[in-house]
This record gives structure tokens, C-alpha cells and sequence, in this order.
């Protein structure tokens, strides 16, 4: 038998869960967005599992899950239960020497080591649940990865907010910010994070663009040295081995000076060749970003190509 605390509640306990109610979001299916941003936690904060939660009166209810096969677990003893009593990140080092979860269902039966969580907090004050990072080995968790889970849990709470006018439109059309698919486009990705890859790869064929992923630099300039003339955005972040995102686009513009280019980094500033990149038509996008903004920000480089030349396609 499980011995907890006696568990801590928001002051305003029932206005949040009036809150929580009126979001309609406990027990709906998975939805691509909130996947997407589980995602990128766990990318940025290098941990194996990452959640988003939401939390009634008796239990955490998992929307989105990466690295964990539950749907829910009970309130009481949870990690959860006590993030949302933080106006910040929690972190919890080492749970099985603190008291409130050395019995709870993840440390227990999980294995769970270290837990970071941010609640999710309405513009009213209400927080709703968490988005979290675990990991079943002891973990760190750096400044600049806890400054990355704030900005997405922003975003977060932007995605939930829109739900309603989402779930008011056909559910067979769902709205994004692609360019038409019938427009014959190749990018190239050049990310050497796997899982940063694949996601950028699927949120961008998704749109209807054709993809080349590229794993490094190397990798990268091999495929625009094979489909000559045929690429037309570079998708590539900054710091990789090999051949770093600015090397690899200085030679492939040298053949061929018409080429887009979009960055992907987290340390703009330390980079001053940027400035001058920018001047002929290269942007940035800063990590962590959500899909929609890197459909965005591709729209918005290819469009400045089809300005430039006044061709449309």
C-alpha cells in the first residue's frame, strides 16, 4: 500500500476546474499540435520522455506523451500535482529521497529519476496541468533548456486557447500555413538531431513540399551537389559537425547564387556572418519554434524568391 502526503491544492482549486471543463480537453484524441510540442521538449531538453497533462479533481490525464504508454495516472503522489502549485519549472533531482514521491506510480513502477515540469497557466491564473520532461537515469537540466520549456509552454497554452475556433471548422479540412501542394517545391533539411529531423521532415512534407534530410553538412552538400538546380530552400541549422550551416551555404551559393536559405538556431548572436546572409535573403528561425512556425518562416523565404523574381509558382 502507497503512502502519500496529504495532497496539496490550488487556492483556486474549483475555478480551475471550472476552467479546465470549459477547455473540453480531457479524454479528446491525440491532436498533431500538442504531439508536435511534447516533441520539441523532449528534443530541446535532451530526455527520453516528455508530457503534456492535464489534471481534474482524482487524476493527471496525459493529452500528449513521448516515451510513456499511459493514458492517466492518480493525482495523489504525482509529480503534476505538485507543479501546478509552482509559478515556475519544478525540478526534481532525485524523487526517490523526497519524501512526496518516493511511492508515487512513476518513480514506483515507471522508474522515473527526474521530473521538470512547467505548469500550463491561463491568462486568468489557472493552471490546467503541466507540460514535463522525465528521464529513468539522473538528468540535468541547463538554464538555457528551462528557458526553452517556458517559451514552449507559452506556445502551449496559444495552441489550447485556438482549439475552439479549430474544433468549430470541417474536421476534414484542417488549417495550416502551407503553401497550395501543387506547387513543385524541394527543400533540403540539414539538422543533425535525428528527432528534430524527422519532425521538421514531417511537419514540411505534410504541407506538400518534397523533402531532402540531410543528417550534417557533408550530407547536406552531397545532395545539392546531386540534384543540381533542383533544391529551392536550404533548411539548416547552424551548429553541426563537419561543416556548420554557414560553411555549407557559403559553397553552395558559390554555385548558386540563387539559392534560399533558412536557419535554424538557438545562438543568432553569435554569429555575426548572419547579418550579411540576411541582407541577401536568408532568415532565422530561433529554437525552440512550433511547426506552424517553420511553415511559416518557409513560406515567407520562398515567397521573398518569388518577390525578387516576380514569378509565382
Amino acid at each position: 500500500m502507497r503512502h502519500f502526503l496529504p495532497l496539496p491544492l490550488p487556492q483556486n482549486e474549483l475555478p480551475r476546474l471550472e476552467s479546465l471543463r470549459n477547455f473540453r480537453i480531457l479524454g479528446t484524441s491525440c491532436e498533431q499540435e500538442f504531439d508536435d510540442i511534447a516533441r520539441l521538449a523532449a528534443v530541446v531538453c535532451d530526455a527520453p520522455v516528455a508530457v503534456i497533462t492535464f489534471i481534474d479533481e482524482q487524476k493527471v490525464w496525459f493529452k500528449a506523451k513521448i516515451g510513456l504508454e499511459l493514458d492517466e495516472i492518480p493525482r495523489d503522489g504525482s509529480f503534476c500535482a505538485y507543479a501546478i502549485l509552482q509559478p515556475d519549472i519544478l525540478i526534481i533531482p532525485d524523487p526517490l529521497s523526497d519524501e512526496r514521491f518516493m511511492s508515487s506510480f512513476l518513480v514506483k513502477e515507471i522508474g522515473i529519476q527526474f521530473y521538470a515540469g512547467i505548469p500550463l497557466i491561463t491568462d486568468d491564473a489557472h493552471p490546467l496541468g503541466t507540460l514535463a520532461v522525465m528521464d529513468r537515469v539522473p538528468h540535468l537540466m541547463t538554464e538555457e533548456q528551462s528557458d526553452s520549456l517556458r517559451i514552449l509552454a507559452r506556445r502551449m497554452m496559444r495552441e489550447l486557447a485556438l482549439r475552439p475556433t479549430k474544433e468549430t471548422q470541417s474536421p476534414h479540412r484542417r488549417p495550416h500555413l502551407a503553401l497550395p501542394p501543387q506547387r513543385s517545391v524541394t527543400i533540403l533539411i540539414v539538422e543533425d538531431n535525428d528527432n528534430l529531423r524527422n519532425l521538421m521532415q514531417r511537419t514540411v512534407e505534410a504541407a506538400g513540399f518534397s523533402v531532402l534530410p540531410a543528417a550534417d553538412g557533408a550530407e547536406g552538400l552531397r545532395l545539392c551537389q546531386e540534384h543540381e538546380g533542383k533544391i529551392d530552400l536550404m533548411v539548416s541549422d547552424i551548429v553541426m559537425p563537419r561543416l556548420n550551416g554557414i560553411q555549407l551555404s557559403e559553397q553552395v551559393r558559390a554555385a548558386h547564387p540563387a539559392m534560399k536559405f533558412l536557419f535554424i538556431t538557438g545562438f543568432a548572436e553569435e554569429y555575426p556572418e548572419l547579418r550579411d546572409l540576411i541582407k541577401i535573403g536568408a532568415t532565422i528561425l530561433e529554437k525552440p519554434f512550433l511547426p506552424s512556425e517553420l511553415l511559416r518562416k518557409v513560406e515567407d523565404t520562398l515567397n521573398q524568391r518569388e518577390a525578387a523574381t516576380g514569378t509565382e509558382g
